[in-house]
């Protein structure tokens, strides 16, 4: 299994619908797991579906399904859950309402032997928290149904070589940074590490002698002149913008994090373009 992690806007959707497009292509099927109303993951995916099982977990159907055991029968579950006293004390607790959403994604994997799920998770900040639930339950219940469903997680689903963790981020300073933060968050809260940093939308060098070629042909008189001062421009511009990528990446590769590059591109990319780049990039 793999987890999709990053902050909100570095294309997370975009790159889990690539994997799990990869991962259909190399061995028959994968299911990428979404979270609530499934639109992004839908549109991710188009033209890229075969193979491809798209789940979307829907908060109120998850906690049903979670609090079945503890009521003894769904329709128990659906009466408790549906009791005007008990509907405040999980807005107050949200902690039970992820746990549970956590626990459909241990489901999913347990009912899908052999296929792989890519898990496109909430922003940063509730990825951290969703994937902490578990080991602070354990610790704060001590036993009941909830400690034992901590537990079931910990052990089936948030433990070292069952799952994987994949944060996206961009080629920018201040991104990287909160990445980093971020990494090292999930290894001392959860004690998984991240298994690689994905780095979306970087700008591609151009030849540096098409620039050169560009500002003799601006320099020459001619029709031809003011368009090729415009060519330069843009050329001037796009190898400064790869170079304050490759600036801004330096420090992720003298620290050995092990890094998968997606190019930087005018449109948003397909599943299918994503699965081709990560190819490229050697991704498994």
């Amino acid at each position: 299994m793999v987890l999709v992690l990053g902050k909100g806007g570095v294309g997370k959707t975009t790159v889990a619908a690539g994997l799990a497009a990869l991962d259909a292509e190399t061995v028959g099927m994968s299911t990428l797991v979404e979270m609530g109303d499934g639109i992004a993951g839908r549109r991710a995916l188009a033209g890229a579906r075969k193979g491809v099982e798209h789940l979307v977990l829907q908060p109120d159907e998850c906690l049903q399904r979670g609090a079945t055991p503890i009521f003894g029968s769904a329709v128990l579950a659906k009466l408790a859950l549906g009791n005007f006293a008990m509907k405040p004390l999980l807005r107050a607790a949200p902690a039970i309402r992820e746990l549970a959403m956590l626990d459909a994604v241990r489901r999913a994997a347990t009912e899908r032997p052999g296929v792989r799920l890519v898990v496109d998770m909430p922003a940063t900040g509730h990825s951290v928290a969703w994937l902490r639930i578990p080991k602070q339950g354990r610790a704060l219940l001590g036993e009941g149904p909830l400690f034992d469903m901590c537990e079931q997680l910990s052990r089936e689903l948030l433990a070292p070589g069952r799952v994987s963790l994949v944060v996206v981020t961009l080629p920018e300073p201040l991104v990287l940074e909160e990445t980093l933060e971020l990494c090292a968050q999930l290894t001392a809260e959860t004690g998984l590490p991240v298994d690689r940093i994905l780095v979306n939308r970087v700008p591609s060098a151009e030849d540096p002698a098409a620039l050169v070629d560009a500002r003799a042909l601006a320099e020459k008189p001619g029709p031809l002149a003011e368009h090729a001062k415009t060519l330069a421009s843009v050329l001037a511009a796009r190898q400064a913008a790869a170079a304050a990528a490759a600036d801004a990446l330096a420090p992720l590769s003298r620290e050995g994090r092990a890094l998968w590059r997606l190019p930087l591109c005018p449109v948003d990319p397909s599943a299918r373009d994503v699965a081709r780049w990560l190819r490229a990039e050697g991704a498994p």
